[in-house]
């Protein structure tokens, strides 16, 4: 689930959400469509359940300053953009964290796959390396500056798009590139020079840290940097198409430095984090069946996700020695953001453990689970 801790195993394989959770932001009416399928309703009712998914709170951690948006940030649907930051005890060191929330590219993923708000309480049932009182987080002494999601474009775009065959549809505003851009401004003007900064993120969140570390590291020339991206391994089929329609050329070419002549494929935008100023590794965490990676794939077109994912680890694990890679067994999706990131473990390996030599700046090989081998 993008925010329950556990979502009962039944709603994994059940077209309905527990009854404890309940829809956020879903724009599942805005647009007209075909019918669905039998195998699009399942998955799509399948990720409703999982990626959009928000237990119900009385009230909000107080520890988090809440941070509005200025006047070119925005939500697809035209809600207002806020960002969240906690102080942490050791000042020297800043976790950026992308929220993950799914995507919308056609009429299929827009209507109800992926989050259109930011929701005040957004961070209330965030558990994991964002428990600051587990003496075992990782992170439990960082500043933390939290980038919500709610653009449907990995937190890349800067475009406006209508999906369906309605002319008349409501629009979608992807703004991630600038709200992304607003809330780097805020903390960088907000914060002395950090010795160390991990970037990371989950599901789109992922994506978005890999492909904001570079810009992350011209802001910060001086500063050791780790990017952890967290069940987000192969993006989708056809995604160059996917990022163009977001309009995210434009940003990624900037923060790369590279022209038009360059093809903005995954495989670079891990290359182009790996050589950043001051990186130190760039790793990917994720389970080796990932149930929501394995669905939107399958929206996308292929049944390949596994497939290929073990394909880009293996491929950068070989051009890359700072690239590493944690893969455990199952199916569970986001692995840092709920109280199971204790439990998990790959070939005898604690994930917390690994993590924790990881940006304490200890040597780290690849782990997999005993199963977690490529097809």
């Amino acid at each position: 689930a993008r925010v329950c801790p556990r979502v009962p195993a039944c709603a994994r394989v059940c077209p309905r959400l527990p009854a404890h959770c309940r829809l956020k932001g879903s724009p599942s009416l805005l647009f007209r469509s075909p019918p669905l399928t039998p195998r699009l309703a399942f998955l799509l009712a399948l990720l409703l359940g999982q990626a959009g998914c928000l237990a119900a709170q009385d009230r909000p951690d107080a520890s988090w300053e809440h941070i509005e948006g200025g006047e070119d940030t925005d939500c697809a649907l035209g809600t207002p953009y806020r960002f969240f930051y906690r102080p942490g005890a050791d000042a020297s060191r800043l976790l950026i964290y992308f929220q993950g929330g799914g995507a919308c590219w056609d009429w299929v993923s827009c209507s109800g796959m992926f989050d259109t708000s930011v929701e005040r309480m957004e961070l209330a049932e965030y558990r994991g390396i964002f428990d600051g009182a587990n003496p075992a987080n990782p992170f439990r002494d960082f500043a933390t500056l939290f980038v919500p999601y709610c653009t449907g474009d990995v937190h890349v775009g800067d475009a406006e798009r209508r999906y369906g065959d309605d002319a008349s549809a409501r629009p979608v505003t992807h703004a991630g590139a600038r709200n992304v851009e607003y809330a780097l401004q805020w903390i960088h003007a907000r914060t002395d020079a950090p010795r160390q900064i991990v970037i990371a993120g989950a599901s789109a969140g992922a994506y978005g840290a890999v492909f904001h570390a570079p810009r992350i590291a011209v802001l910060y020339p001086a500063a050791t940097l780790i990017t952890i991206a967290d069940s987000g391994v192969p993006l989708l089929p056809g995604y160059e198409a996917i990022l163009d329609q977001w309009g995210a050329g434009p940003t990624l070419r900037s923060a790369w430095s590279v022209g038009p002549e360059v093809s903005l494929t995954l495989h670079r935008a891990y290359r182009e984090a790996a050589d950043a100023s001051g990186m130190r590794a760039v790793v990917q965490i994720t389970s080796d069946q990932d149930a929501i990676q394995s669905a939107f794939y399958l929206i996308a077109g292929s049944p390949a996700w596994r497939d290929d994912s073990y394909a880009l680890l293996n491929r950068l694990e070989r051009e890359v020695p700072t690239i590493h890679s944690f893969v455990v067994a199952g199916s569970d999706h986001g692995l840092m953001r709920t109280d199971a990131f204790y439990d998990y473990e790959a070939s005898g390996t604690a994930l917390e453990a690994w993590i924790d030599r990881l940006i304490n700046e200890e040597p780290v090989t690849s782990v997999r689970c005993e199963a977690c081998t490529a097809p």
